[in-house]
């Protein structure tokens, strides 16, 4: 399973498209971490088939700002970031993760894209993600997620 990863669109719906279109038909998942939640909404109109979970960021108001679930035997848990002080530390979010049960964290919000996995002190790890910013005036990227049958999470980015 492949589920794509954007963060941070700030009305960049292009790059979206072109990443959407470059990994079909093997996308099955999109995720939009905010900042964009117009954007991804406008962009999924093209793409019917492909589910979308989508959440605010510290620019919006009227949406979730996070998202617990389950897909491909992995527990998923997605913030914008903002409310939990992403910029200055990962410490809060990967404690909420820890407490959701995720297997990986999800987050947006500094605009930088990050991969690591933080061991924890039951002996259980999380992986942590960040796609980066799909929005103009950065470094452009998102994230692929792929999970394999056995529930292996594999994590890579793209830039523009």
């Amino acid at each position: 399973m492949k589920i794509l990863v954007f963060s941070d669109s700030h009305g960049n719906t292009s790059r979206m498209k072109e990443a959407i279109s470059d990994h079909l038909p093997s996308c099955a998942m999109i995720i939009h971490l905010g900042d964009g939640v117009r954007d991804i909404e406008y962009v999924s109109s093209f793409y019917p088939e492909l589910p979308v979970v989508s959440l605010k960021g510290n620019g919006e108001s009227f949406f979730r700002d996070e998202r617990v679930f389950d897909e491909g035997g992995v527990r998923f848990m997605c913030i914008h970031g903002h409310s939990y002080g992403v910029k200055s530390s990962l410490d809060r979010a990967v404690y909420a993760a820890e407490e959701n049960g995720a297997d990986i964290l999800l987050y947006g919000h500094t605009h930088v894209a990050k991969d690591t996995v933080i061991n924890l002190e039951s002996g259980k790890s999380i992986r942590v993600f960040n796609p980066g910013s799909v929005g103009r005036g950065y470094p452009s990227s998102y994230g692929i997620i792929e999970i394999d049958k056995r529930g292996n999470i594999l994590t890579s980015h793209r830039t523009f």
